[in-house]
C-alpha cells in the first residue's frame, strides 16, 4: 500500500488540475443571414451579412455585401457575449488584401445594430436576420403512378473545384470543363 501511495497522490493531483469544459450558452443561433440598411444620415444603402459566431472561442467572421453595387467585404474578428442571448461582434473588413473598415455591432434576438466605419465615414447599421429562401415545391402529380423519364443517351457533368493558394490561404474557384458521359447499357 505504501508503494502505491505516491501514484494515487499524483493521480489525484493531476485530476484536480485538469481543466473542465463549461457548457455555457449556445450562441450558434446568432449565426446566419442578416439584411438591412447602413445609413449615413438620411441616405440608406442596402447590405447583407452572412455571419458566423463561435461563442466558445470568442471568434466571429462573415461576408458583407453591398447590394447596390455588389462590393463584397470579408471580415474576421471577435465575439464577446454579454448575456445568454447575445453579444458584441467586432469585425475587421477587407476588400481583397486591403483593410476597408470595421464593423462593430450588438447581435441579439434576430437583430444586428451597430456601426460600420470606413476611412472617411461612419454608417449606422440596422440589420434583421432573414431565413434563406425555401426551394419551390414540385407540382403534385395527378396520375396514380408517377412517370419516370427515360434515361438520356448522354449526360453532361459540370463541376466546380476550389483550390487554395499558398500565400494567403485564399480560395479560388476553378471551373472544370463539362464532359459528356455515356451511361452503360444493361
Amino acid at each position: 500500500m505504501r508503494r502505491l501511495f505516491p501514484l494515487y497522490a499524483a493521480a489525484a493531483l493531476l485530476a484536480a488540475c485538469a481543466p473542465t469544459q463549461s457548457r455555457g450558452a449556445d450562441y450558434s443561433a446568432l449565426s446566419g443571414h442578416y439584411e438591412g440598411n447602413a445609413s449615413l444620415g438620411p441616405i440608406p444603402a442596402r447590405y447583407e451579412l452572412l455571419l458566423n459566431v463561435n461563442g466558445r472561442t470568442g471568434r466571429a467572421d462573415g461576408v458583407l455585401t453591398r447590394l447596390s453595387n455588389g462590393n463584397v467585404y470579408s471580415g474576421n474578428g471577435t465575439f464577446r457575449p454579454y448575456d445568454a442571448q447575445g453579444g458584441m461582434v467586432e469585425l475587421k473588413l477587407y476588400q481583397g488584401r486591403a483593410q476597408a473598415g470595421t464593423l462593430s455591432a450588438r447581435v441579439q434576438g434576430g437583430k444586428l445594430d451597430g456601426t460600420l466605419k470606413t476611412g472617411l465615414f461612419t454608417f449606422s447599421l440596422n440589420f434583421e436576420k432573414t431565413s434563406p429562401a425555401a426551394p419551390a415545391a414540385a407540382p403534385a402529380s395527378t396520375s396514380a403512378a408517377p412517370s419516370v423519364p427515360a434515361p438520356a443517351s448522354q449526360v453532361t457533368v459540370e463541376t466546380t473545384q476550389t483550390t487554395t493558394t499558398s500565400e494567403g490561404g485564399t480560395s479560388v474557384p476553378v471551373y472544370v470543363i463539362p464532359t459528356p458521359v455515356t451511361p452503360p447499357h444493361p
